[in-house]
């Protein structure tokens, strides 16, 4: 038993680090980058938008919201696979032990699509229709999350993370 901890415990520090490296230096905790064109951000530059101080000023206000609305779920993600890549790895688990943690996983991956997809909904009443034609026009925005912050490339914890295992 003490061993499963010390592995469960190993498994934890390495996803951990692995986290944390993946931001690279100068990384702010909410991701890479800003909104606006004073930030460098992703959103104010890709797509020429020119976000002004108070559309900015929601954007960061929103994003922190998410943030913290969904660390419980994001940790809760974060066990369900840790959980799921243990009980594949089992040699004793059988398929149907395997398929009900899978379900776990799926179930609680859903959970945070659908707060992503309100957060996305929520980016939205923020630009104004010009913005947002400039953003699907350059690729970006609400519906496919490039250059919104830490999904823009990045497997984390934030808005379009959980792609994958």
């Amino acid at each position: 038993m003490k061993k499963m901890h010390v592995i469960l415990l190993a498994v934890l520090f390495v996803a951990l680090a692995t986290t944390a490296f993946a931001f690279g230096p100068g990384a702010g905790f909410m991701g890479r980058g800003g909104y606006g064109p004073d930030h460098g951000g992703a959103i104010g530059n890709v797509a020429g938008l020119n976000l002004s101080k108070e559309q900015t000023d929601k954007m960061w206000k929103l994003r922190e919201k998410f943030y913290n609305d969904t660390q419980a779920l994001r940790y809760e993600l974060f066990q369900k696979r840790v959980e799921l890549k243990t009980v594949y790895a089992d040699s004793k688990a059988d398929d149907a032990a395997i398929l009900a943690k899978q379900k776990e996983f799926d179930a609680q991956k859903q959970k945070m699509q659908d707060k992503m997809v309100q957060f996305k909904l929520e980016q939205r009443k923020i630009f104004t229709p010009e913005q947002l034609t400039k953003l699907s026009e350059a690729g970006t925005g609400p519906g496919t999350m490039k250059g919104f912050g830490r999904a823009s490339g990045h497997r984390g914890f934030g808005p379009g993370a959980c792609g994958g295992m």
